[in-house]
């Protein structure tokens, strides 16, 4: 079973008590928590382990699958996974070998908490009683639920229990089968729910378990803190001071000092409002520092608008473009902002915009240290985020102190006064309580406690450092190195530790030891992130080196500050590190627009020689100017830093540096120069210490002028990426200590130096995008740590080393689009290769007979290739994961041999050109997707595949499958997503269809499917239907109506003409569109307007729609366009409360009901081409859209003065129309269409007379 990345949903909090969570007896449901005296369904706090780190699972799943596999539990599982929680599920019907079984435990290790369903036959299987001490060892969060048990008897392994006991004793080991008894016994007297096995209350409980176990998870899909406190709370004030129920536009205001928690109090905010119904969402972080950074408030523009719009290509390159974009998204969206740490009242006028300008519903939220900068930004309530309460502080301090929630016995009085000398702010908190971890004896906490005594009081800064002082020397210098030089360069976690460790620093420990004392995080990708607090006091530590002459201090991060140190010479021994980005910095707030933007924009409206001459002189000038900035460049010469004799660190990117290099300091270990100007290094420049060398994205041809090994003996990192005119590498072969070589993207790149092949040390080597290389080194021998070897992208390479065989430590090989035609044969001496991935290789035709060796594949990925087959021993791979071979047209047949591939996840074959399946394709027992969409050659699937019981995901779109074997999906119990789109040779689906307990989603659309079995009904866990365009589809099952579950019904354009009776009992649908063509008859087609009237065939009354429609409450958009309505809408309409969207255009409704204005969240009413209709009622005030256009009987419309949020109204065509009262009245009115609107222009002409336009007014 494959392990999945960390989530970004949930974490666990903490357990509330349970006590109101009780159901009389007489329902058969009760909360039993008679036998806990805790009211906690969580061992004791002695027993409690609270990780520090992000868990995997939110809720791991146990149970006995033969009792409660695929009826109760299932119904949770999916109950859970809708409200987008993470769930492990084991399952029985995987067999559980050792590695799987490992992978079991290992997840209950990995989850936040754990549901137990203990059913009568739950201790018959050792796997779950193995879990369920696994479970009870690592004490989070435990929710029983007694399925048809009495927990008395789970407690004192009775009744049913007692006999299987007794069988195990038999087969175990004593102390094995006494770890089961004390598991049973400790969850049987935990606080959980009792589930009689005569009650009907199954889903009445899984009701409560689901919103009970939400209040201990909580959504996140920004990272929080792994322990918070007191954040709950004032999310729920936030929330109501942002009075999510009004559809106007709020922006809310946090202020506080630093530290004090408002971005972690913004994300917890963000994180709770995804529920709502924002469109679109974006949380922009640490505004302050981002924009200081070169093009950075267009970058920041650039995340906004790709949150927003879910677009990342086309990116914007002007503020001004980026603030115009940004307008756009807002005016069309309703969307949630959340601008973090804003320092600058510009940056939200380039971020946010105009208040104006954002949608109905929209919420902005702006956190900031000065609350000044909100009343510029028409902020409608501040709000202050203030240090925790004591309690609060004591909870927080505790937690990273000693991992519990109160302080231990003998601790209570010290950690009183620490809290209260911290002043309740949570990053002093959290940094002082894990500076405090490792320290076992209230002597040590004293002693802390009398040097933050000696600090004054709100200095957050000296509080942190004590957490700094007691590092050791060597991780001090490391955290100064991280806080003054790194951070600010966003270097990812690895890349630190190269530099690091070219130090002769222990980097990977160090960095861990700062993790884990919080003084740094390891975040998204991978980058080394650090509080700004906790780096201020970093710097300011250097600073305090001294505080007037920078040249005394051991790092130096401020350009001006080291250009003046360069410039007078002022550079001492003390210098350490200097990172100087010398890139041209354009002001990042443009006050006016540019002469030439000007003139430019006046010749395209007014072409002339006059507007011409104008364009081209401001060009010039333009021209002239960006020459003086060149000549303004920064030149850099080595004598400047001949005084800096212990500079191990230096970054001058984007530099010149001319002079005699020779005059640089020795003792340099990491040198970082983008954009070097240089065709080469000279030969004299030789640092022997040199370990870390970056030269990407500059002129070098090649890298030393002559043969020069003297450099490389210590250089373990070589970065020449994007050197475009890099032609080949260098003679290598004294680079004895390389580990990591990056080419990518040398697109001249056409040699490597045979020396490649003898870098004993070198772990990764990476020349993806090297376009014009055409081979690698003969001789690869040496190569036995590499690791990594990336050629994707490499177009002319044809072909590998022949003799691949001492590259014994490879663990991924990436070939994507290269023109090899064939692997070595060699290439099964790589048994610890993981990933080998060669998509795109289109000369690629077959495999050697040999791959069945490459013991340690889990990822085969072939994708778009020539390959014609697969070799046989393909089934030997038995720890293959993934294997992919979309789009290999050439391939027709899957050997048998396939059924072997015992931990095979997901097979791909989308594309191919397969015929059939294996027959031995069932044996693949763990197989959770299998996509073999658009393969047209494919026919017909074998019968096996109903064994296939743990497939998650099925996908068959547009193969030429005829029809199924009937039992084919009878063992599918798991399967969650079925796609048969476009499979237009099938017409019946087969009896077994309702064997998939588990679908949630169906997607038939484009079928020729002539109807659906009644088993449909059977699928209660279904979500999303989709049956668009099965025009030979012209009926619904009875049954359908037990979907209980459906959500979203897709039916347009089928043949489906009436509804059945039972449709009124879904009562969970959200979305129903059964959008059907009007049909077409020549003599009704109205020429003089362009519109069609339908022939109405079969005509449903207004009052047969209705039965089927009024018990659906929570519908939210529907269409039944062009179904030949006719007749009068009764008022009982109103019973679809929740209606957004309601389109029913091209009917022969006569009238709508009075009741029409209890819709009170309708905003768009859609009824184009409805030509009986002759009388419009009173409307809801939340109408947005509404749409007459060519209702040419409609006479009269009641006032709508009352729709202040109408924002669109299509009257054309209206022709009998004679006024629309109320339509001055209109705020929010933006585009009015009138054409042909004759008999209305004049009343309408005159009540605009009498207010200033807002909108289009189109005729």
């Amino acid at each position: 079973m494959c392990m999945q990345d960390p989530p970004s949903s949930f974490t666990l909090l903490h357990s509330p008590a349970y006590n109101s969570l009780y159901f009389n007896h007489n329902h058969n449901l009760s909360f039993d928590s008679s036998t806990s005296s805790l009211s906690d369904p969580m061992p004791p706090e002695s027993d409690v382990t609270i990780s520090s780190y992000r868990l995997c699972w939110d809720v791991f799943l146990s149970f006995r699958g033969t009792h409660t596999g695929h009826t109760f539990t299932m119904r949770l599982y999916h109950a859970l996974h809708g409200r987008g929680v993470r769930v492990f599920r084991n399952d029985d019907g995987l067999e559980r070998r050792g590695e799987i079984q490992k992978k079991l435990l290992e997840a209950v290790e990995d989850s936040a908490a754990a549901v137990v369903v203990i059913s009568p036959d739950y201790a018959s299987s050792h796997w779950c009683l193995e879990e369920l001490a696994k479970i009870c060892e690592v004490g989070r969060l435990i929710l029983p639920v007694f399925y048809w048990v009495n927990p008395s008897h789970v407690r004192k392994q009775e009744g049913p229990f007692e006999e299987w006991f007794v069988w195990h004793v038999q087969r175990f080991p004593k102390e094995r089968v006494e770890q089961w008894r004390n598991a049973m016994k400790k969850v049987g007297g935990l606080a959980g729910f009792v589930l009689d096995e005569k009650s009907d209350k199954s889903d009445e409980l899984i009701q409560i378990l689901v919103q009970n176990l939400m209040k201990q998870l909580r959504n996140t899909p920004l990272s929080v803190a792994p322990f918070t406190v007191g954040v709950d709370d004032r999310v729920e004030v936030l929330k109501n001071l942002l009075d999510l129920k009004s559809n106007d536009v709020r922006v809310l205001g946090l202020y506080g000092m630093g530290g004090v928690g408002k971005t972690t109090l913004a994300k917890s905010l963000f994180n709770n409002l995804v529920v709502h119904n924002f469109e679109r969402r974006s949380f922009i972080p640490n505004v302050r520092s981002q924009v200081s950074k070169h093009h950075g408030l267009v970058s920041l523009q650039n995340k906004i608008r790709g949150d927003l719009c879910g677009r990342k290509e086309d990116l914007i390159n002007d503020i001004s473009d980026g603030i115009s974009a940004i307008q756009k998204i807002v005016q069309e969206n309703r969307v949630l902002l959340i601008l973090d740490d804003v320092d600058d009242v510009e940056q939200l006028n380039f971020l946010m915009g105009k208040r104006e300008w954002f949608y109905k519903g929209s919420r902005v939220v702006i956190t900031t240290r000065d609350k000044e900068i909100l009343y510029g930004s028409y902020v409608d309530v501040d709000f202050e985020v203030k240090e925790l309460e004591f309690s609060e502080a004591m909870e927080l301090f505790c937690f990273h102190a000693i991992r519990r929630k109160e302080p231990a016995e003998g601790f209570l009085d010290v950690s009183k006064q620490i809290v209260e000398k911290t002043g309740g702010l949570p990053l002093a908190l959290e940094v002082f309580g894990s500076f405090l971890f490792d320290k076992r004896t209230e002597r040590e906490w004293k002693d802390a406690l009398e040097k933050l005594k000696q600090i004054r009081p709100s200095c957050l800064q000296e509080v942190l450092k004590i957490s700094f002082d007691a590092l050791d020397e060597q991780e001090q210098c490391i955290f100064l190195d991280i806080a003054c030089l790194f951070v600010q360069m966003e270097m990812k976690r690895d890349d630190v530790v190269d530099i690091l460790n070219g130090c002769d620093f222990r980097g990977e420990i160090a960095v861990a030891v700062l993790t884990a004392r919080c003084l740094i995080k390891i975040i998204g990708d991978g980058k080394v992130w650090m509080h700004d607090q906790v780096r201020d006091m970093g710097r300011q530590i250097v600073r305090s080196e001294s505080l007037t002459d920078p040249g005394l201090r051991s790092r130096l991060w401020d350009r001006d500050e080291i250009l003046t140190v360069l410039k007078n010479m002022k550079g001492t021994r003390n210098v350490q590190g200097i990172v100087l980005d010398c890139v041209k910095r354009r002001m990042s707030i443009p006050r006016d627009r540019s002469a030439d933007e000007i003139t430019r924009e006046n010749f395209r409206r007014k072409p002339s020689c006059k507007s011409a001459f104008e364009y081209i002189k401001e060009r010039y000038k333009k021209y002239v100017e960006d020459r003086k900035e060149k000549s303004k460049e920064v030149i850099l010469q080595p004598k400047h830093f001949q005084p800096m004799v212990s500079l191990r660190m230096l970054q001058i990117n984007y530099s010149r540096l001319e002079g005699q290099f020779i005059c640089l300091p020795p003792k340099i270990k990491w040198l970082q120069w983008k954009q070097c100007p240089l065709r080469y290094m000279p030969s004299s420049y030789n640092p022997l210490e040199l370990a870390v060398m970056d030269l990407s994205e500059s002129l070098i041809e090649t890298l030393w002028k002559g043969r020069s090994n003297k450099v490389a003996v210590h250089l373990m990192v070589l970065n020449l990426s994007r050197c475009h005119r890099l032609t080949a590498t260098p003679d290598l072969s004294g680079y004895l200590s390389l580990k990591k070589l990056n080419l990518e993207e040398c697109s001249h790149l056409t040699r490597i130096h045979e020396s490649l092949g003898n870098l004993n040390s070198l772990v990764h080597l990476n020349l993806r995008l090297c376009y014009n290389l055409i081979e690698l080194p003969g001789d690869v021998s040496g190569l036995k740590h590499l690791e990594d070897l990336v050629l994707s992208d490499c177009w002319k390479l044809k072909a590998l080393p022949k003799d691949l065989s001492c590259m014994v430590s490879l663990r991924q090989l990436l070939l994507d689009s290269t023109s090899i035609t064939e692997l070595p044969v060699s290439i099964f001496h790589l048994t610890k290769l993981e990933k080998l991935s060669a998509n795109g290789c289109h000369l690629l035709k077959k495999l050697p007979t040999c791959t069945g060796k490459l013991c340690s594949l889990q990822e085969l990925s072939l994708n778009h290739t020539a390959l014609e087959e697969l070799p046989d021993s393909v089934g030997s791979l038995e720890k293959l994961e993934m294997l992919s071979l979309m789009g290999c047209k050439s391939l027709s047949v899957i050997p048998n041999s396939t059924g072997k591939l015992i931990s095979l996840t997901r097979l791909y074959l989308d594309g191919s050109g397969i015929k059939e399946l294996p027959a031995s394709i069932g044996a693949l027992s763990y197989l959770r997707k299998l996509s073999v969409g658009d393969c047209t050659s494919l026919h017909k699937f074998p019968v096996s595949m109903e064994a296939l019981v743990s497939i998650v995901e099925l996908k068959l779109d547009g193969t030429k499958v005829s029809n199924f074997p009937e039992e084919i999906f009878v063992g599918m119990k798991m399967l969650e997503k079925l796609e048969m789109g476009k499979v237009q040779h099938l017409k019946f689906v087969p009896v077994s269809f309702g064997c998939l307990s588990a679908l949630t989603i169906l997607d038939m659309h484009d079928a020729n499917i002539t109807e659906l079995p009644e088993s449909i009904g059977m699928l209660e866990n279904l979500i999303r239907l989709r049956l668009d365009k099965c025009k030979q589809l012209q009926r619904l099952p009875d049954s359908i109506g037990n979907l209980k579950s459906l959500r979203w019904l897709m039916m347009k354009e089928t043949a489906v003409t009436r509804l059945p009776d039972s449709f009124g009992m879904l009562r969970s649908l959200v979305e129903l569109d059964m959008k059907r063509l009007p049909y077409l008859n020549g003599a009704g087609n109205n020429v003089s307007t362009g519109t069609i009237i339908p022939e109405i065939r079969e005509q449903p009354s207004s009052e047969a729609i209705l039965t089927s429609f009024c018990n659906l409450s929570l519908l939210e958009k529907l269409n039944a366009h062009g179904w030949g309505i006719y007749g009068k809408i009764p008022d009982e309409f109103e019973k679809l409360s929740s209606l957004e969207t309601l389109c029913l255009g091209h009917n022969n409704i006569c009238n709508l009901p009075a009741s029409m204005t209890g819709l009170s969240y309708l905003k768009k009413l859609l009824l184009s081409d409805c030509r009986e209709l002759m009388f419009l009622p009173p409307l809801p005030s939340s109408l947005e859209e509404l749409n007459l256009e060519n209702c040419v009987a409609v006479q009269y419309i009641h006032d709508i003065s009352n729709l202040e949020r109408l924002e669109e109204f299509n009257l054309t065509n209206c022709e009998k129309m004679v006024d629309v009262p109320g339509l001055e009245h209109l705020k929010s009115l933006r585009r009015l269409y009138m054409s042909g609107c004759i008999g209305c222009s004049l009343a309408v002409k005159r009540r605009f007379s009498k207010v200033c336009p807002r909108f289009y007014l189109r005729n």
